[in-house]
């Protein structure tokens, strides 16, 4: 049985999962929710790569999300 990897960033979509990574962090930490970061995150990849479809760019930043939690050590506890 095979196990399917998350996507990792790509050299050319390195720069718009960053960008896409910290808007979402920011909405977050200013108490925007859920969705309102995600959209913000899918802004910030589409200005980066804008000939994704708006549907790609979520797509990237659901991944970019994804990738930067598994990645993250946890903080101190609040």
């Amino acid at each position: 049985m095979s196990v399917e990897r998350p996507p990792t960033p790509t050299e050319d979509r390195l720069p718009a999962w960053r960008l896409a990574c910290l808007a979402y962090r920011e909405m977050r930490e200013a108490g925007a929710s859920d969705q309102e970061a995600h959209e913000a995150a899918v802004a910030a990849v589409q200005q980066v790569l804008p000939l994704l479809s708006r549907k790609e760019a979520s797509s990237e930043a659901v991944n970019a999300i994804a990738y930067m939690v598994a990645r993250t050590p946890p903080g101190p506890m609040r």
